[in-house]
């Protein structure tokens, strides 16, 4: 098995006929039928359902589409990786939760392009288990979380994490003596670190205290200011937010830092595109596992 019986198997599946499908791949039919063939005995299946009208994949073509088109799409990655001036090109999928991509991710993408302006970056936001989830499936190329998972298929890099500071409406104060007992708390869905921190310090300090879900730092530093409840944000959006004349945080309170991870596949390693970006993001931190 090779890559151009590859190639010509995805062009049969999209052609639905042997002829078109030679075109598609510059040669002549019966050399399709023959690498078909081969194929075939090779695997010791029958690949293709042939009829009156053309072609189409059997059970078992259709099955080895689906690993053909991954198979090809890593192999045209590979080629794309280095343009004709032999400059790092193509591009990479970096994924990050909301707190890291909003505060300090930006300067990291400057100095990546500024190094490597032929290479397309897309970022995107989600959770820590989407993250992890997207990078073991291949979805992306990167992911920075905020725990380390323990997992065979990742590469885990320790980075610099963040302490988180409590928020609340600067309106309380007008209230009397601050008391943050029976009073709302705003927080990340379930599985994020910053939520953990949030529920410990409240469950051993606080009482009477609601938790609202709310999915974006920006959401929920916004319901604070409209005087709805406190938070425990990390220090950057905080940091970010200092617009928000009616937000105050309490420096006095010390909660621990959450450590942030950049996850790679194990199978990248040694990718070049990938491998620059992560030293953007690590400096000289030492993987973790």
């Amino acid at each position: 098995m090779d890559i151009s019986q590859l190639r010509m198997l995805t062009a049969i599946y999209k052609a639905g006929s042997i002829v078109k499908a030679a075109k598609s791949v510059h040669c002549v039919p019966s050399n399709v039928t023959a690498r078909m063939k081969a194929l075939e005995a090779e695997l010791g299946c029958c690949l293709l359902n042939r009829r009156d009208k053309g072609v189409e994949l059997s059970a078992a073509g259709k099955h080895l589409l689906t690993h053909a088109e991954k198979v090809l799409e890593a192999f045209s990655e590979a080629q794309a990786c280095f343009d004709d001036t032999q400059k790092l090109s193509g591009t990479l999928k970096v994924g990050g939760i909301d707190s890291f991509v909003s505060t300090r991710l930006a300067a990291i993408v400057a100095a990546f392009t500024r190094e490597y302006p032929q290479v397309v970056l897309e970022i995107t936001t989600g959770t820590c288990p989407d993250l992890v989830e997207s990078v073991v499936e291949g979805r992306l190329d990167i992911a920075i979380v905020a725990f380390a998972p323990v997992n065979p298929k990742l590469t885990s890099h320790k980075i610099a994490g963040e302490r988180p500071v409590l928020v609340h409406p600067q309106a309380w104060l007008q209230q009397g003596p601050l008391d943050l007992n029976n009073r709302k708390l705003l927080a990340w869905p379930e599985g994020c670190p910053f939520q953990a921190v949030a529920l410990a310090w409240c469950k051993a300090s606080l009482q009477g205290v609601e938790t609202v879900v709310c999915g974006s730092w920006g959401g929920i530093m916004a319901c604070v200011e409209q005087g709805i409840g406190m938070a425990v944000v990390p220090r950057g959006v905080y940091d970010n937010h200092r617009a928000f004349l009616n937000v105050m945080a309490r420096d006095e309170l010390v909660f621990p830092r959450v450590d942030h991870y950049l996850l790679t596949h194990k199978r990248a390693s040694g990718h070049p595109v990938r491998e620059g970006f992560a030293q953007q993001v690590c400096g000289a931190s030492v993987p973790s596992i």
